[in-house]
């Protein structure tokens, strides 16, 4: 590999002046002989800082030419899924037929770029078809003309006028309207690639062999056409190109390293070429820091070859000419607001658009959504605009994006906005899935904290032992939701006298009492357990007392029957029989509603009995009856 400079008087001065930046430029041609896309990575291998801008020129591309129009090349795509990744942008693409340029640039950079403008001359066949020729892409870089063209000349080693001619066709057809730079030849920097395809002339083939296997390649330099012309000021004058220290790149059989064994022998020669030229009378500064060949990519019957190049640019020009407002709060599916501002009086259009980007996007054109920029601004910039992104076009995935502003005037995009997130919008099903997780967690946190109070208490130790006595139960959220629900299999008194302690466990479960409050969580789950207990146990415990009321009252009522009817006269019988009749028949069984005001207050299995004894009315058979209805009512 070799450098060569190129410098005018005051480009020391201005390579270390402030304001000055070494744009780094990478560019790589390679005639592809028809052969897709095997891996791109070495290609764009270099040494020293990554590129700024890299510039790949490709002949013969495989596809058909009716289709190359419309359709991206394999090999433009296999380059730019490889460069995005790494931070590249692609600004622009030109293609005739099978002859195609790429340019990528860092995105940092992309708001710093104007007058995009591309061009392409057919010299094949008299001019008429595209197999020759060349494919140019120019632009404005920090206010600095950069032009790049690739080409693929006349092949064969008599059609070395030829090639002379339509280099000069090139650079008088081709033409950049609007630009200050209208031609090729005007820029203040010309970077030219491609197969050229001079060739070494006159030398025999074993000359050249034998001059290859020594490495004596500046003696085989002596007969390259293209040297030739130029000395001779026949064609690429003003032109220079770094030492050649590389063997010749054409012709291998493919997939080797091996030159042409066909029956044909071409002579190797160095077909592919980069080469650079400055304006005149311009104080501008370029750097070539290498030059060579990748030999060892063998499947195209031409080698690849690439350059990395400096150049001087001022950072102060060409600023971008619109700026975004940060952007927060946007959510998928969701309207999103954006603000910008032309921050310079310049040509606006309602033709003008804003796109939404992923980062690491490849391209202008691939954009998630895009809105129309604010017509207003028509024929002059405009401050403080806002554009609308509607919901159903908003992307679904949420990430990190960015805006940019693309003007129908420039061609190309003046303003990027900060990378920017768009989350994903909370959804009920996942709030749902939050709460229901929390609650389950504050009942698991209860459930320890009964568990742990009711150890501590005697009286209500006891009363869970009678309760588990009757229905073994677990310290878990099932036990408790099964307390809650078991008043519902009675009605009246015991349903009612559960409500509250059991509203009072639902409201602390569902939430409806501040998290904070564990001790009345604590104290209504208690309440309600202890509750249960104590209406089985009274339960149990009046049905047993009824039954023997019930014998005992029998007893007593018949025999108090019994004396009266012997100490009855005559004159008592009618009284008796119209008091019989007026007296009510009374319930001798004591109500539900008693039983939680026995358990409470303390009255006395007594009282009751005395109670009993007063209806001496009922029969015992009815007596009887109406307990077996009472038995199945509990």
């Amino acid at each position: 590999m070799a450098s060569s400079k190129e410098q005018g008087p005051q480009q020391q001065q201005q390579q270390t002046s402030d304001q000055s930046h070494n744009f780094r430029l990478q560019f790589v041609t390679w005639n592809v002989c028809d052969t897709t896309p095997l891996n791109v990575a070495p290609l764009f291998r270099a040494e020293g800082p990554p590129p700024d801008l890299i510039a790949i020129g490709l002949q013969e591309a495989p596809g058909n030419p009716a289709t190359a129009v419309i359709f991206e090349d394999t090999w433009g795509n296999a380059s730019m899924k490889h460069l995005s990744q790494r931070g590249y942008v692609k600004i622009r693409t030109e293609h005739m037929q099978a002859i195609l340029l790429h340019v990528f640039v860092k995105l940092e950079h992309l708001p710093h770029i104007r007058w995009i403008k591309t061009a392409f001359t057919r010299t094949g066949v008299g001019g008429y078809w595209g197999n020759k020729g060349a494919v140019t892409v120019r632009m404005d870089l920090y206010g600095t003309s950069v032009c790049i063209t690739n080409t693929h000349l006349a092949a064969h080693l008599e059609q070395n006028e030829i090639r002379i001619q339509e280099f000069h066709a090139i650079t008088e057809a081709q033409r950049f309207p609007g630009c200050k730079a209208g031609t090729i030849m005007e820029h203040d920097y010309i970077f030219w690639i491609g197969d050229l395809n001079f060739r070494l002339d006159p030398i025999d083939y074993e000359a050249v062999m034998n001059s290859i296997a020594d490495g004596r390649f500046q003696k085989l330099l002596e007969f390259d056409q293209l040297k030739v012309a130029q000395r001779e000021g026949l064609a690429f004058s003003g032109f220079s190109e770094g030492n050649i220290t590389f063997q010749p790149t054409y012709k291998f059989d493919k997939g080797t390293t091996i030159y042409d064994t066909s029956e044909k022998q071409r002579k190797p020669a160095w077909c592919d070429r980069i080469l650079w030229r400055t304006r005149p009378g311009t104080e501008v500064f370029v750097r070539q820091h290498s030059y060579t060949s990748l030999s060892h990519v063998k499947q195209s019957d031409h080698s690849p070859v690439t350059s990395m190049f400096s150049i001087q640019v001022d950072l102060n020009k060409n600023q971008p000419l619109v700026q975004f407002e940060p952007v927060r709060n946007w959510m998928c599916g969701y309207k999103g607001v954006a603000s910008y501002s032309v921050v310079m009086d310049i040509p606006t259009s309602g033709w003008d658009w804003i796109g939404l980007y992923k980062v690491g996007f490849c391209h202008p054109k691939d954009y998630r959504t895009y809105v129309w920029a604010d017509s207003a601004g028509f024929g002059k910039g405009k401050r403080g605009c806002m554009v609308l992104f509607e919901p159903p076009y908003m992307p679904d995935e949420p990430g990190y994006y960015m805006l940019c502003y693309w003007s129908t005037h420039f061609d190309c995009i003046i303003g990027v906005s900060e990378p920017f997130q768009i989350t994903k919008p909370p959804h009920l099903e996942e709030a749902m899935d939050a709460l229901t997780f929390d609650k389950q967690r504050r009942s698991s946190s209860s459930s320890s904290s009964t568990s742990t109070s009711s150890a501590d208490t005697a009286s209500e130790a006891d009363v869970l032992d009678q309760v588990d006595s009757e229905e073994p139960t677990q310290n878990t959220e099932d036990n408790r939701e099964e307390n809650v629900t078991r008043p519902k299999r009675h009605n009246g008194g015991v349903e009612q006298g559960k409500e509250g302690a059991a509203d009072g466990l639902n409201k602390s479960e569902f939430g409806m009492t501040p998290n904070t409050d564990t001790n009345n969580q604590e104290q209504s789950i208690a309440m309600s357990e202890k509750a249960v207990g104590a209406i089985e146990q009274g339960k149990a415990e009046v049905q047993t007392e009824v039954k023997s009321n019930l014998e005992v009252t029998s007893e007593v009522s018949q025999k108090e029957v019994e004396e009266r009817e012997d100490q009855k006269s005559p004159e008592d019988e009618e009284d008796t029989e119209i008091t019989e009749a007026q007296m009510p028949v009374q319930d001798t069984t004591p109500s539900v509603e008693t039983v939680p005001q026995a358990l409470a207050g303390g009255q006395e299995v007594e009282g009751e009995k005395a109670k009993v004894s007063s209806t001496n009315q009922i029969s015992q058979e009815e007596v009887i009856a109406e307990a077996a209805e009472d038995e199945t009512y509990y």
